[in-house]
């Protein structure tokens, strides 16, 4: 079919972060996938898009790299530039990272970055995570006495992950306190336009990351940020650019992303005591818990558009050159085609390939440290506190206005005993 012959499409209006995909993720999903695997729909900021809501079609979309790409020029976007121009410089200097990247350029810098995280063995930093864990709980324990309830989002997630993530990329222990407080005053962005506001952290964290790469330059030290410079392939190596704006997805997309996953993971515990129960008698069954978690939770909601190459008919929907689609990956993992009961929470459940974490050759390449980070905490948390309890009504959690994330704003405990 030709772009001339193709009709007009109707693109329906459907908000994304609207609370129904939070509060009620399967329902919701359901009827998206009712409108069939390829959705014509026009969301809040974005505009025209179409959505892929099943688990056949999301996962074609991600691994096809021929027909749908990363860099919207790729696909013949003259505007490109429009939107290039009202992003501020600081933000145009770290999206020129892989994630929106196509191949040859995605393929260069991920077999560089993929060598650099070899040598971080996550396997051998599991100790080192608990004893990070068990700190923070300290602190956790230090408020509850205090105030009688903590919020497990502010005082366990953010803050025991974001000293994980300084232990992985290797920063001297006297910077971490400011380098932790530069990144929390931008880390939480509730709104598009909101981080505007947000840049003087930024800029802190960015010029930060420029002088400890000179520093690792001269004197290599243990951690990641000495294992990105140091690696190469046929003579190449990340440029400057390249090493901040690698770092800066690592913060900004691995950390946010693990952050919902563990505290809708803590959420799950207390929604579903049975799960709770049988968890917490065997935690040999962890790791496919976590896997369930993830599937069953879907923190990030979906992933990056991808744009047309070529006019097309895709899962029955004619696609036009240049036109987006974006990749909803909870409805893919709560599709009954693939997955048997979708909305039990099903600990051994089998062949648990879940989209969470993407697939193709745009996969997250932080997946396993953020599957550690998740069992370890979850693990270390109900072990200390095995009767801890939720402070609010576990039937209205206080979801977080986030687009794209299925998110809790607060997680307010108490029975710390």
């Amino acid at each position: 079919t030709t772009s001339t012959e193709m009709p007009k499409i109707a693109h329906q209006k459907i908000d994304l972060a609207a609370h129904e995909y939070r509060a009620t993720p399967f329902e919701s999903f359901v009827r998206l996938r009712e409108m069939g695997p390829i959705v014509p729909a026009r969301l809040p900021l974005i505009g025209n898009i179409f959505l892929a809501t099943t688990y056949e079609a999301v996962d074609e979309l991600l691994k096809n790299d021929k027909l749908f790409c990363r860099d919207p020029r790729n696909a013949g976007k003259s505007n490109y530039w429009f939107f290039q121009l009202l992003m501020p410089g600081l933000f145009r200097h770290i999206a020129k990272n892989m994630i929106a990247m196509d191949e040859p350029d995605h393929r260069r810098l991920r077999t560089l970055v993929d060598q650099a995280f070899a040598r971080q063995s996550i396997a051998d930093m599991r100790p080192r995570i608990e004893q990070l864990v068990d700190e923070q709980l300290d602190i956790v324990a230090d408020v509850a006495a205090e105030q009688g309830e903590v919020d497990l989002v502010e005082n366990l997630c953010r803050p025991a992950l974001l000293s994980v993530i300084c232990e992985l990329l290797g920063l001297p222990m006297e910077d971490r306190p400011k380098f932790r407080r530069w990144f929390s005053s931008f880390a939480n962005i509730r709104s598009f336009w909101g981080i505007f506001q947000l840049l003087p952290g930024m800029r802190k964290t960015v010029k930060y990351l420029k002088g400890q790469f000179e520093v690792v330059k001269h004197n290599p030290r243990p951690g990641l940020m000495t294992a990105l410079v140091e690696a190469e392939q046929a003579g190449d190596r990340l440029s400057a650019d390249e090493l901040i704006a690698m770092v800066m997805l690592l913060l900004l997309a691995g950390h946010e992303t693990t952050v919902h996953l563990l505290s809708s993971s803590v959420y799950t515990m207390f929604q579903l005591p049975d799960v709770r129960v049988e968890l917490c008698s065997d935690w040999s069954k962890v790791e496919p818990a976590v896997e369930e978690m993830l599937r069953y939770n879907s923190p990030a909601q979906f992933a990056k558009p991808r744009f047309v190459t070529e006019d097309t008919v895709f899962h029955g929907q004619p696609l036009r050159r240049g036109d987006s689609v974006m990749p909803v990956l909870a409805s893919a993992n709560y599709d009954p085609a693939r997955f048997e009961n979708p909305t039990e929470f099903q600990i051994d459940r089998p062949r648990n390939y879940h989209l969470d974490f993407g697939a193709g050759p745009h996969v997250c390449l932080g997946l396993k440290l953020a599957r550690a980070e998740t069992q370890i905490v979850l693990q270390r948390l109900f072990t200390r506190w095995p009767h801890l309890q939720p402070a609010f009504d576990p039937a209205q959690p206080d979801w977080a206005k986030r687009i794209g994330m299925r998110s809790l704003a607060t997680l307010k405990v108490k029975s710390l005993s």
